[in-house]
């Protein structure tokens, strides 16, 4: 029995050792497709799989020294692996000036009927900005009663899943529906005095990189964010959304990370993935994103809990 076990260890093992290692090259080619866009977001989950092969050919190699060979490789990936991983691992330090401001981020998936669910989740975290994704004209209906703790709020609806609204206890001093790309997806922007400083917050939801078409259209998102934020670098500016992206592929690496914003969740040290939220935590990935210019300054990230979508809620204190 124990020497079936091991031939089938040997055989399967090898088999899916090999397909791992295709999908982790894939995943560190420089290229900046759609094929590598998909691979290089598991970044956690490869490292996962890493050490439990590191395992499995441990215990082959007490029985066979060739074995060895798959050890060092399994070394190489782990290596390779957490490099990329590292910016979300430590410690942060919480800054507090004073004047915070709480930004909730909620993707509330539209054929989600958990309208109460999301109401409870606002009234328990309380934030002072609500930015929300995937709004239709039914869910604006069944969230009507925000507006009561919410009285300023810029609505736009559409009959896919890219309506985005956004929900301020803090007076506008103005808003505007910017159509971004040929695609004309819509990104909610909404200006404030708060603090005696200006504040400028932009709500966006990418296209996913499901097609060529989607793909080239989210990078054009993520281009707009880096040029938004070189050209007006003196004003105190926010992006937060679900770019569709995670830190680790090659676009965000070019676009955002290569700009002069903080990603909230880098800076919060955070690893936990919000998306997909029906899934076991180890294998979520983080698809939200807060970005701050270099003068605003995060107290706190927390990622929230399930309420119906696939996407978990963001929640980020802010001071400046």
């Amino acid at each position: 029995m124990k020497e079936k076990i091991d031939n089938y260890l040997k055989t399967r093992g090898l088999l899916f050792f090999v397909i791992f290692i295709c999908v982790n090259i894939i995943a560190v080619l420089p290229a900046n497709n759609i094929i590598v866009d998909i691979f290089s977001h598991f970044r956690l989950q490869y490292l996962i799989f890493s050490f439990l092969f590191l395992v499995l050919f441990i215990y082959l190699f007490c029985l066979n020294k060739k074995y060895i060979v798959y050890c060092f490789v399994c070394f190489v990936f782990i290596f390779l692996n957490l490099f990329e991983i590292f910016p979300y691992i430590g410690r942060y330090e919480s800054f507090n000036q004073g004047n915070i401001v709480k930004l909730a981020l909620y993707n509330v998936l539209t054929s989600n009927k958990n309208y109460d669910g999301f109401l409870v989740s606002v009234a328990q975290e309380n934030p002072d900005i609500i930015i929300l994704q995937e709004t239709d004209d039914i869910w604006l209906e069944h969230i009507k009663d925000l507006k009561k703790n919410y009285p300023y709020y810029i609505e736009h609806s559409r009959l896919d899943n890219f309506g985005i609204s956004m929900y301020s206890k803090i007076p506008f001093t103005n808003t505007d529906i910017e159509l971004w790309t040929d695609f004309e997806v819509p990104v909610v922007v909404a200006n404030f005095k708060m603090f005696s400083q200006d504040l400028r917050i932009y709500g966006i939801h990418t296209l996913p990189p499901t097609s060529k078409d989607y793909f080239r259209v989210r990078n054009e998102m993520l281009k707009k964010i880096n040029t938004i934020s070189s050209q007006e670098n003196s004003k105190n500016l926010v992006f937060a959304g679900d770019f569709n992206t995670t830190i680790y592929s090659n676009s965000y690496k070019k676009y955002i990370k290569s700009s002069v914003l903080k990603d909230c969740q880098i800076l919060a040290k955070n690893v936990n993935g919000t998306w997909n939220a029906r899934y076991i935590p180890i294998f979520r990935i983080s698809l939200e994103h807060v970005l701050i210019c270099p003068k605003i300054l995060m107290n706190s990230f927390k990622i929230g809990k399930n309420f119906g979508s696939d996407h978990l809620p963001v929640y980020v204190e802010l001071s400046f």
